[in-house]
């Protein structure tokens, strides 16, 4: 049985589909965790043994899901097979000895563990695969397919790359001649009309025109890596923020943070290096067929080594990915827990847990750190050192050997010499060539990272309608919502009417999908099945970016970003800076800022760590206000506001915008006076009414309001 090819998870929650990837490669077919993403989005939650199987089946592989009750049936099983493991987790089981168990385990990659250890974190359930032949669907990716993908490559700069590459020539070209040069100088040092005071000059004229060659070429390269970085980073970021909100729901910042970091790895093999690869690879082959001209045994010797090194980059290419890709998944644990613990940094000094956590990151920082000395102890120690050893012995031997032939006639001296200094800068540029190559399989690894980003679906904005909202009226018919296709509905035959200018409620106990449904409402999220109609237009027809400038979205906990309070204000305004200074100083919820030594100049740190919760809350509300909405949608917007503040933002909003509102409240005193209240359970609208019709139906609405 062949080993099991690591699949490394960079989300939690995609253990699942890295043991589908590993058992399709075990199989035969080649992917990645990306497409298989796409395919079965994992959710919040995660993937299920039925998600598992559903999946191997849409590649032609079928699989039955067994309980296990007595340990001793794993020595009859055919395996590779996918287990849970403790209770939480799942891996796949490579080989079972009477000892010693292997296993692919997502978050470590291949582990060995004993017997006792296996059945200790076995928690009962088991999936085995078996490939159907009629079925099983054969893949044409390759890796060239994968550095085609047209977001890495920048346009309009295949000029750049032309100059470069003539340029480049020259320099090989002087490669050769040095060599030639030293040659002819060596043979023809004894004779009569050796001049040389010619040949320094033409070594000086030389060097002058080399220097301007070089001098350029290193223009072109660094035009060529200004554009390389712009266009990757650019598309990345710029798609990042075309996103639908649902792709961030399921994957944690630091993930999607280090897979912006992995386009600058992309950058540095895939940029001007790549171009002097290619070119490392024309002089290697110019300076080989120079030697199989002056001598076919010296030649023979050179290509021989040549591919010895090959064969040696073949043999350890697996190990340099494997090990990258454990560099990758650690890197990310310990990115994940620092900006959680920023995030939540009060918590963890007043909770008692700081420790906890800086050892958490401890420890996940050391595997990284373990994990790239791993990877550079393959890829710089032992091919590294071996391509060195190489460069270094090589020359010194085919030295010798030239001499050998020179004392019997074969060769010249001058040739012997020439011979030694091309061999030199044959493995000079054929190591350069090897890291190159070494380097490309770990680029692969980064460009699966960065499909993440280019190929999830954007949001569909095909809309036409500009025309945003005029009056704020809304109507939702039967929709439902899930995270995934998957997954079950969050949200089941939504349908509500609400007239432009009312203030209608969404309450119900937590889980029971009012913050959901106030993103869908806020065009957020898209529903899985049903229609939404704003001002009597379907959300299908709207241009999401219009309709988006006439809705206003108060989150449970507003985030400011790290500019002055002015500036956070103005954003998404359109007045100017003293208009909006005037207007604010109107608002007494704002008479905070007033006492800040800079006003409303002061910076918001990130994550708005200097000032309160309903500091922030109150500048949030004050930005939305400048915006004049048709439609505001407040998730619990004055949860962290005392009543009198409370009360000055709710008149405010009353008195400043004329709009529908649509409020999510735990507080039930914030929305006694709407004009019409959705109690929500289980995704479902179970009453609707005002207060007092509400109370009398003595539904769960009462049974809320009066717990409070």
């Amino acid at each position: 049985m062949k080993k099991l090819k690591s699949t490394f998870q960079v989300a939690q929650t995609e253990c699942g589909l890295c043991c589908v990837r590993t058992i399709l490669d075990y199989f035969g077919y080649e992917t990645t965790v990306t497409k298989l993403r796409i395919l079965k989005e994992p959710g919040r939650d995660g993937s299920s043994f039925n998600d598992i199987r559903k999946l191997l089946e849409r590649f032609g592989v079928d699989s039955k899901l067994y309980k296990v009750k007595d340990n001793r049936i794993f020595s009859t099983l055919q395996l590779p097979i996918i287990i849970y493991w403790k209770n939480v987790h799942f891996v796949c089981v490579e080989r079972i000895s009477k000892k010693t168990v292997i296993i692919m385990d997502p978050s470590v990659g291949r582990t060995k563990m004993s017997l006792t250890e296996f059945f200790q974190n076995f928690s009962g359930l088991i999936l085995i695969p078996k490939k159907n032949t009629e079925k099983f669907k054969k893949n044409t990716d390759n890796i060239i397919n994968t550095w085609r993908k047209s977001y890495i490559w920048p346009s309009k700069t295949a000029s750049l790359y032309m100059l470069t590459g003539i340029l480049s020539l020259f320099i090989i070209a002087s490669s050769l001649l040095l060599p030639l040069a030293t040659q002819y100088s060596i043979d023809n040092l004894m004779k009569e009309n050796f001049s040389l005071i010619k040949i320094i000059s033409g070594l000086g004229a030389f060097s002058i025109f080399m220097f301007i060659v070089y001098y350029f070429r290193t223009m072109l390269s660094i035009k060529i890596m200004y554009n390389f970085s712009w266009n990757l980073i650019n598309r990345a970021f710029t798609r990042i923020l075309s996103l639908p909100a649902k792709y961030f729901t399921v994957r944690a910042p630091g993930e999607i943070t280090y897979r912006l970091g992995a386009m600058n790895n992309i950058r540095e093999v895939l940029g001007p290096k790549l171009v002097q690869s290619v070119l490392d690879v024309f002089s290697t082959l110019l300076l080989l067929i120079y030697c199989f001209c002056v001598s076919i045994v010296l030649g023979g010797v050179i290509l021989s080594v040549l591919l010895v090194i090959l064969l040696f980059l073949v043999v350890t290419n697996n190990y340099v990915t494997a090990a990258t890709d454990k560099e990758i998944r650690e890197g990310g644990d310990a990115q994940n827990i620092q900006l959680d613990a920023l995030v939540s940094i009060n918590n963890l000094k007043l909770g008692g847990y700081k420790e906890i956590y800086l050892n958490d990151w401890r420890n996940n920082y050391k595997s990284f750190l373990k994990a790239t000395a791993k990877r550079m102890k393959i890829q710089d120690g032992y091919i590294g050192s071996s391509l060195y050893m190489i460069q270094a012995f090589m020359p010194l031997l085919l030295l010798v050997i030239s001499l050998k032939m020179v004392q019997i006639g074969t060769i010249s001296l001058g040739v012997a010499l020439s011979i030694q200094t091309i061999s030199s800068m044959i493995f000079i540029y054929a190591n350069s060539i090897f890291n190159t190559i070494t380097n490309l399989a770990v680029s692969t690894r980064y460009i699966e990272l960065a499909d993440d980003i280019f190929e999830y679906p954007l949001e569909d904005d095909s809309g036409t309608e500009k025309c945003g909202i005029t009056f704020g009226s809304i109507v939702m018919k039967d929709v439902d919502f899930r995270y995934t296709p998957d997954s079950k509905d969050a949200l089941k035959h939504i349908s509500i009417d609400i007239n432009a200018g009312q203030t209608v409620a969404l309450v119900g106990i937590s889980g029971s999908g009012k913050t959901t449904l106030g993103k869908i409402i806020s065009t957020l999220f898209k529903p899985s099945k049903g229609q939404i109609f704003f001002d009597g237009v379907e959300i299908k027809n709207h241009n999401l970016d219009s309709l988006r400038k006439y809705v206003g979205y108060i989150p449970q906990e507003a985030h400011l970003h790290n500019r002055t309070i002015m500036e956070n204000l103005l954003l998404g305004s359109n007045y100017p800076q003293q208009e909006v200074l005037n207007y604010c100083n109107s608002l007494k919820f704002l008479d905070f800022i007033q006492d800040l030594p800079m006003g409303y100049q002061t910076v918001v740190s990130e994550m708005g760590g200097n000032l309160s919760g309903g500091q922030k809350q109150r500048i949030h509300i004050a930005r939305i206000l400048l915006q004049k909405p048709k439609l505001l949608v407040m998730d619990e917007a004055t949860s962290s506001l005392d009543n009198i503040s409370q009360s000055e933002v709710y008149e405010a909003l009353e008195k400043e915008i004329n709009c529908t509102k649509v409020v999510i409240a735990h507080r039930l005193e914030t929305i006694l006076k709407a004009d019409k209240i959705f109690v929500l359970e289980n995704g479902r609208i179970i009453e609707q009414g005002n207060h007092d019709e509400l109370l009398n139906n003595k539904g769960i609405y009462k049974k809320i309001y009066t717990s409070k």
